[in-house]
C-alpha cells in the first residue's frame, strides 16, 4: 500500500487501465462476450449463455459501482454520464444508429477489437473506420452535425441520475434493476441445464462486470491527480478508438489517457488468449459487398456511439452503472436498432448475397 501512495497518479492511472484492458480482452476473447449474440438469442426466443453473460456483467457493474458511490469512495456524479446533461432525443438517435451499425458489422467496437487481435482483417477495418468516424464526430468535420443534433432538445433537468428524477432512494432503483437481471441469469442457467459452459459464461460475465467499478477506483481514487483533476472514467470503446488513432499519429505531441491505455490492454489480453488457444488466423472478406456492409456499419457505430455517449460497454455497462437515464435510453435504443436491422437483413434473399462477385 505504501508503494502505491508513493507512485505517481498518472502511472497508477495508465497502469491500472492497461491491466483492466488486459483482463477485459482475455475474458472477452475466451468467453465470446458479445451483446449482439445475446440479442440473437432473444430473437430466437432462446435466451442462453450469451444473455446470461451480459446480464451478469450488468448486474456486477451496477452493484459494484453503486457500492462505491453510496459509500462515498467515488463520486459518480462527476462522470461523463451524469455531469453531461445530454439531449435524450440525440442519445436515442445515436443508440439506434449504433445498433443498426452493430447488426451490419456483426459486432460492436469492443468485440471487433478483441477479434482483431487474433488476425481478423474484417475487424481491423471496423476498428479503423469506427475510430476515424468517432474522432471526426467528436472534433472533426462531423462535429457541427453532432452539436446541432444535441441542441435540438437539451435536457432541462438538474441531473440525469434516475434516483433524483424519480424521487426515490438509490438503493430502491438499484434493486429494481438488479432483481430482473438476477431473474434473467437464473432463467438462462436453467434453460442451459446448468452446464459447465453456462457457468463459465456466468463467471466471465461477472468478472467483466466487476472491471467497471475497478475502473472507477483506478481513475477516481488511485490515479486521481489533485493538480490535474479529471472526471472518473471506466471502460468504453467508441471515443477511445478515435483518440487512440489520433494518439498513434501524433505520439510525440500527445499523451495517453485511461481510454487509450485500456485499448492497448484489450488488444494485448485478447492476443495472449488467441496465442494460447492457437485460434488466431488471418480472415478477410469473401465478397466486395461484405466490405461495404462492415464499413457502413462501423461508420454508423462511430457517429452513433458518440451521440449516445457510449457503446454496448460504455453506455450499456459503464454508463448504466451510474444510473444515468441517458445510458438507459441509449441501451434500449441500441437493442431496438440492432433488432430492426437484424430482422431486415434476415429478409435479404441468400441468392442476392451470393450474386456479389467473389474477390
Amino acid at each position: 500500500m505504501e508503494m502505491l501512495t508513493e507512485t505517481e497518479p498518472r502511472t497508477l492511472l495508465l497502469g491500472g487501465a492497461l491491466l483492466m484492458g488486459l483482463a477485459f480482452g482475455a475474458l472477452a476473447r475466451a468467453s465470446g462476450f458479445c451483446l449482439r449474440s445475446a440479442i440473437l438469442e432473444f430473437r430466437l426466443m432462446r435466451p442462453g449463455r450469451k444473455a446470461v453473460a451480459y446480464a451478469a456483467a450488468l448486474l456486477a457493474a451496477l452493484a459494484g459501482s453503486q457500492a462505491l458511490h453510496l459509500s462515498g469512495t467515488v463520486d459518480l456524479a462527476e462522470s461523463l454520464y451524469l455531469a453531461n446533461l445530454a439531449s435524450l432525443p440525440a442519445v436515442a438517435l445515436g443508440g439506434l444508429l449504433f445498433g443498426s451499425g452493430l447488426a451490419l458489422a456483426r459486432g460492436c467496437g469492443a468485440r471487433h477489437l478483441v477479434l482483431a487481435a487474433g488476425g481478423n482483417l474484417r475487424s481491423w477495418l471496423v476498428v479503423a473506420v469506427l475510430g476515424f468516424v468517432a474522432y471526426a464526430t467528436l472534433r472533426g468535420i462531423l462535429a457541427p452535425a453532432r452539436v446541432w443534433l444535441e441542441s435540438l432538445a437539451p435536457f432541462q433537468g438538474e441531473s440525469l441520475a434516475m434516483p433524483a428524477l424519480l424521487g426515490l432512494p438509490a438503493v430502491v432503483v438499484v434493486a429494481a434493476i438488479l432483481l430482473p437481471l438476477a431473474g434473467l441469469v437464473a432463467f438462462g442457467l436453467l434453460r442451459e441445464g446448468g452446464t459447465r459452459a453456462a457457468w463459465g459464461h456466468l463467471a466471465a460475465g461477472l468478472a467483466i462486470g466487476l472491471l467497471i467499478p475497478a475502473g472507477w477506483l483506478v481513475s477516481g481514487v488511485l490515479g486521481f491527480d489533485d493538480f490535474d483533476p479529471t472526471p472518473p472514467a471506466s471502460l468504453t470503446f467508441t471515443a477511445p478508438l478515435g483518440d487512440g488513432l489520433q494518439y498513434l499519429m501524433t505520439y510525440t505531441g500527445a499523451a495517453a489517457d485511461f481510454g487509450i491505455a485500456s485499448l492497448g490492454g484489450t488488444l494485448g489480453g485478447a492476443l495472449l488468449v488467441a496465442l494460447s488457444r492457437r485460434d488466431g488466423r488471418l480472415e478477410g472478406f469473401q465478397r466486395p459487398g461484405e466490405l461495404l456492409r462492415y464499413a457502413g456499419g462501423a461508420a454508423l457505430m462511430g457517429f452513433g456511439g458518440v451521440l449516445a455517449l457510449g457503446c454496448t460497454i460504455g453506455a450499456g455497462l459503464t454508463g448504466l452503472s451510474t444510473l444515468s437515464l441517458a445510458s438507459l435510453v441509449a441501451l434500449f435504443a441500441i437493442l431496438l436498432g440492432t433488432k430492426l436491422t437484424a430482422a431486415r437483413l434476415a429478409r435479404v434473399p441468400a441468392a442476392r448475397l451470393a450474386a456479389s462477385p467473389a474477390e
